[in-house]
């Protein structure tokens, strides 16, 4: 409670930089971390296997009907047999390490909605909560004065 508080009021008025913090918050352990924005990506990993333009492109040819030994084919002469199968096999390591819904777009998500909050003067931080296995996705909250209000008032 007193690190949301203090957080919050030191970033009153300042300008939009990646050193704005986040909040990841551990249930498993009760352990709350700050992190700054530019060390998240680092911290908390995102899924971006399923942006590799191979990928995109098999996708995309499935999707029009092609059979896939075909696809595979012309992703084999569009990228190369080493980079087709190098995202593939990206792609299927996080299916199997799961990535808890924290994909790149999430993240990207979260910047560009975190700027657009400073920039409008107002202030709310980030607090992720970590999912508790695998087959869960982390939760994306907002911190704001009228969250901290609640919390005061709670104890």
């Amino acid at each position: 409670m007193n690190e949301f508080t203090k957080t919050y009021k030191s970033l009153d008025g300042n300008k939009w930089s990646l050193n704005f913090p986040v909040f990841l918050f551990d249930r498993d352990w009760f352990r709350l971390k700050k992190v700054k924005l530019y060390d998240l990506a680092k911290e908390l990993k995102p899924d971006n296997s399923q942006e590799a333009p191979e990928l995109i492109q098999y996708q995309q040819l499935l999707k029009e009907g092609h059979d896939h030994l075909l696809a595979i084919q012309e992703c084999w002469n569009e990228f190369g047999i080493e980079d087709f199968h190098r995202s593939l096999r990206n792609s299927s390591e996080w299916k199997s390490k799961g990535n808890n819904g924290w994909t790149f777009k999430k993240y990207a998500e979260l910047l560009i909605g975190y700027r657009n909050i400073i920039e409008n003067k107002q202030l709310s931080i980030p607090i992720i909560i970590l999912a508790r296995n695998p087959n869960e996705d982390h939760e994306l909250e907002w911190i704001s004065d009228e969250f901290i209000s609640e919390l005061t008032i709670a104890d």
